[in-house]
């Protein structure tokens, strides 16, 4: 595997990001619809551009009272409005993560026959998960746009949109069982296999442990992690090391995936969107540098507690997807 540096990564990253969202940003505002498309802009047509078919679902959803009666909540209160912005962001960075892991993932475990060969069917789930993903994804990025976007005048079904990003959320989150089978199923092989080399696998294995314990720190699910502290890593330190770095530079070339989902949204305000898509990711890009994912994949706890505890101050908060269900059945109240 390369090897990159934390500078070269850094670099790297933030001249993808810059480059790749803030010049496709002006390819999106040109697609079908525009910023002048002729939309009523109090009933949805801010957040829509076109006549996509793909988001009709958006369109044909009642605005309520309960519906405004939140949007002046948030609208009113910026730190619950930020609460919300950084969930969702979050939410939507680990999709794009676990969008691209599990190309990578799939890509490995083809590589030994044999593996395939006993464990197909959690490769076909690995698969419509990936499936999966796209929609999910966009559900997020639309509400998520919704909530930045959200003014004093906006007639928007804000519950409608939020129900349909919580939904995918927990559904990406169910999902992650698919994932720990694999893993487990990885380990299962190896181990009744000795004597075989199957590093192409034990990296499939490492970068699964990767997503799920990143994604463990962004929703404070201290549980899983401590589950997986208990599995052991493939990779040594510094191939730990190799593997984050190399993960890290995947993650910061989707911003052709980013745009995509914006482009099929037909979203107007997508300099608006980018702009904190980019700020708040470059911000996570920080905290998850390859020396602490690196520290803390080799076991270091000061690293994880540390970690935990910089989430925690970037407005993530232990128990969202449980307040949220509140919106969920249809009261503005959290």
């Amino acid at each position: 595997m390369k090897k990159y540096s934390f500078l070269q990564a850094a670099i790297i990253a933030a001249l993808a990001l810059v480059v790749g969202i803030f010049l496709g940003i002006a390819v999106v505002n040109k697609s079908p619809g525009g910023t002048d498309s002729q939309v009523d802009y109090y009933e949805m047509g801010k957040y829509l551009g076109g006549s996509i078919g793909k988001v009709d679902r958006y369109r044909n959803v009642k605005v309520t009272e309960d519906d405004i009666m939140l949007r002046n909540e948030l609208v009113e209160d910026s730190a619950k409005r930020n609460l919300y912005e950084k969930y969702l962001l979050y939410n939507y960075y680990q999709s794009l993560k676990t969008t691209s892991d599990v190309e990578v993932v799939l890509a490995k475990v083809s590589e030994t026959p044999e593996f395939l060969k006993i464990y197909y069917p959690y490769i076909s789930a690995i698969e419509s998960f990936k499936q999966y993903l796209e929609p999910a994804r966009e559900d997020i990025l639309f509400a998520l746009n919704m909530i930045i976007s959200i003014d004093s005048n906006a007639k928007v079904p804000v519950i409608g949109y939020m129900n349909q990003a919580q939904n995918a959320i927990a559904r990406i989150q169910n999902h992650q069982s698919i994932l720990l089978n694999l893993m487990n199923a990885i380990t299962s092989f190896i181990d009744s296999n000795p004597e075989g080399k199957y590093w192409a696998l034990e990296d499939a294995h490492d970068i699964i442990s990767l997503n799920m314990t990143q994604a463990a720190i962004l929703s404070q699910n201290k549980p899983v992690l401590s589950y997986l502290e208990k599995k052991k890593m493939y990779n040594d330190k510094e191939g730990s090391k190799e593997l984050v770095a190399d993960n890290q530079l995947r993650m910061n070339t989707l911003n052709d995936v980013v745009l995509g989902d914006i482009q099929t949204l037909g979203i107007h305000n997508a300099e608006q969107l980018g702009l904190v898509i980019f700020t708040d990711v470059q911000q996570l890009g920080v905290y998850f540098s390859v020396e602490n994912l690196s520290a803390i994949m080799a076991g270091n706890q000061e690293a994880l507690n540390s970690l935990l505890l910089n989430m925690e101050g970037m407005g993530m908060v232990v128990g969202m997807n449980e307040q949220l269900q509140v919106i969920l059945v249809g009261t503005h109240e959290l």
